[in-house]
């Protein structure tokens, strides 16, 4: 343990051993007054996480929301850039933290853990709600902070929004799902056990990166892109015209030749990166390309490229 947590510890020990020594009488009352702060409607909240930041807007009145991390503001990851104006912004410092005293933390379970640690040895009701890779994820992630906000009958309407419209797309399937891929700088894809792939799975696609063995996000070579050929390439983000030694596969000259064999999609980021209802827009602008997809095919009498 770094020597400042060690150094922290030995002061919330004393502080322990103080309330220890207290009166019986001093004790009950601590104990009451803690339950009835637990029971509590949470009326200061505070996300330090991306993905929780946007939960936290489909879930809580704006007056509750305290803070909420840098990141909500960026329009290019995050799908609530729009609603995230005008509250506060933290970034994620134990620190700054503290001195809101909110009631309630929300973290990810990749938030800055000497942050996390801090702030749970400081005694504040902090939840860490973890990443979302399936539909089931998402719909425990709002349950579970529906709950921590007393907002349970909310989490429920919007779990029950999100089925409504997910049925919707997925009752549209076809005898052989198209191939995609996604394709992003570096050469790197998705594959099994991610968001995206139960996204890609839900507008009706095969996932190349899954079927090659790649879980979680890997590396996918030019020459594999090719060899496989894939009927549908997704990309996150536009690429700056220049290019870049991140970009350096997308300007190869035998990429810009099977550009011209395949179908090119961008998707979004926001769209994809938090498990959130968002999601779904993923799901359903995947699904018109696949219905394209599918309507050539039948027009052509030939595989779509």
């Amino acid at each position: 343990m770094p020597a400042f947590f060690q150094w922290l510890d030995g002061v919330l020990c004393a502080a322990k051993k103080v309330v220890v020594q207290c009166s019986p009488s001093y004790l009950v009352l601590i104990g009451v007054l803690l339950s009835c702060t637990a029971q509590a409607k949470p009326q200061k909240v505070v996300s330090i996480n991306l993905c929780t930041d946007q939960l936290l807007l489909l879930l809580a009145d704006k007056p509750v929301i305290q803070s909420l991390s840098y990141l909500a503001s960026r329009d290019d990851i995050s799908a609530l850039a729009h609603e995230a104006v005008g509250i506060r912004k933290n970034h994620g410092l134990a620190e700054e933290i503290m001195l809101m005293q909110p009631d309630l933390i929300l973290a990810g379970t990749f938030t800055s853990r000497p942050t996390v640690f801090l702030l749970k040895r400081l005694d504040f009701n902090i939840i860490e709600v973890p990443v979302a890779r399936s539909f089931a994820d998402i719909r425990h992630n709002i349950a579970m902070i529906a709950k921590a906000l007393h907002e349970e009958q909310r989490g429920e309407q919007l779990i029950q929004a999100f089925d409504t419209r997910l049925a919707l797309a997925l009752a549209t399937q076809v005898p052989q799902p198209p191939v995609a891929v996604f394709y992003r700088e570096n050469s790197y894809t998705t594959g099994g056990n991610t968001l995206a792939h139960t996204i890609l799975e839900a507008a009706g696609f095969r996932n190349l990166a899954a079927e090659m063995g790649i879980s979680g996000s890997g590396h996918l070579p030019l020459e594999a892109l090719i060899t496989q050929h894939p009927d549908i390439i997704i990309s996150g983000r536009k690429r700056s015209p220049h290019g870049s030694v991140a970009t350096a596969a997308f300007q190869h000259p035998a990429f810009q030749a099977f550009k011209t064999q395949t179908t090119m999609v961008t998707i979004s980021d926001p769209l994809w990166i938090c498990g959130t209802p968002l999601v779904l827009d993923a799901v359903e602008n995947l699904l018109k390309v696949r219905l394209q997809l599918a309507a050539t095919q039948q027009t052509t009498g030939q595989p779509t490229p």
